[in-house]
């Protein structure tokens, strides 16, 4: 069952975070906002101060955000959201932290990490062995895949080894060359601080490669905060699905590298030509390291912390890749991991 196949493939995809970036000046007036805030609000709203985003991320590198929150319902990330806009507080959103670079000194203001707010997997049959599936942005996709393969629906082969939650795999149309989740979403649910839940049907959808973005009729204010997705998905044979699933788990055992803390691929893919791991191949970095940030010898295109490295050392790495990609075959690399911070 495919819903769409992308009409047209663009390598530009508009941050899907709620995010502003402070001067230190701007900062230091929005820690006077923060005065009225109790610990017992803080203890309520399940937030903590200072904690280090390496804790939440793959590539296990990264700087304090000032607050830090991990809501288990959407009411309390609808009072996280109130909270943050009554206070003018800078305010990043993520998911599960499997595509994200957080640079070395943090993220100022409120980070709302979706990686708990889960529900229950809801499957509704429609007609001619099709289903609805209702999952919450919090869901890990791994685990979606099982639920539906142990009731014989099929969909999610694809996503055979993806990382990470349902909500970043939606914003980011996670996938492979075998299908992206553009195939299977056939609407989201977003989080409006006035509206309360909305959700926005397939026609609002604008998939590309790698990215999620919206009709000019969805408003910029409500863009987005995920909090769940409906999925069509069709009916499939068990032993199918599993084949399926263990090919693809295999070919990318092969081909992709077990040790050192990363976030996949870490560029996109030229729409044209060679793939961004065979460039960098050909520029002659695998294996080559700025500090304990080290290009795969295995894949080139992932950047593996090697267990000490900071994010200035992954960034000067990346760096060091667009370079020499571009000097000696004339493309530029577009990051698929997403950097935060300062």
């Amino acid at each position: 069952m495919v819903l769409s196949r992308l009409a047209k493939d663009t390598r530009h995809c508009p941050p899907w975070h709620h995010k502003i970036s402070p001067t230190p000046e701007e900062w230091a007036m929005h820690k006077k906002n923060l005065m009225p805030l109790t610990l017992e609000t803080f203890e309520k709203l399940g937030i903590k101060q200072k904690e280090p985003m390496k804790k939440h991320t793959s590539f296990k590198v990264g700087g304090p955000a000032d607050l830090f929150a991990r809501p288990h319902s959407i009411e309390t990330l609808e009072k996280l959201l109130k909270m943050a806009k009554f206070h003018d507080l800078p305010l990043t959103v993520m998911g599960s932290g499997t595509n994200l670079l957080v640079r070395d000194r943090g993220i100022r203001g409120l980070v709302i990490s979706m990686d708990k707010l889960k529900y229950p997997i809801i499957i509704t049959p429609l007609q001619q062995e099709i289903y609805r599936i209702q999952v919450s942005a919090g869901t890990i996709l791994a685990g979606l895949y099982r639920e539906t393969m142990a009731q014989g629906i099929g969909g999610l082969g694809f996503a055979a080894g993806i990382p990470g939650s349902v909500g970043g795999a939606v914003m980011m149309n996670a996938g492979t060359g075998e299908g992206t989740m553009a195939d299977v979403v056939a609407s989201i649910d977003i989080m409006d601080t006035q509206k309360g839940v909305i959700t926005l049907p397939r026609s609002d959808l604008r998939f590309s490669h790698r990215c999620l973005s919206f009709n000019e009729n969805v408003p910029r204010q409500q863009r987005p905060i995920l909090v769940g997705a409906t999925l069509i998905m069709a009916r499939q044979d068990k032993k199918e699905i599993k084949a399926q699933w263990q090919t693809l788990l295999e070919k990318r055992k092969k081909c992709q590298p077990v040790q050192g803390a990363g976030a996949g691929c870490f560029f996109k893919n030229p729409p044209r030509g060679k793939s961004a791991g065979e460039l960098i191949d050909r520029a002659g970095l695998k294996g080559f390291k700025v500090g304990n940030a080290m290009v795969s010898s295995k894949h080139a295109n992932f950047i593996l912390n090697m267990g000490q490295a900071t994010a200035e050392d992954i960034i000067k790495l990346k760096h060091l890749i667009e370079k020499k990609v571009n000097t000696q075959f004339g493309i530029r690399l577009e990051n698929e991991v997403k950097i935060e911070g300062e």
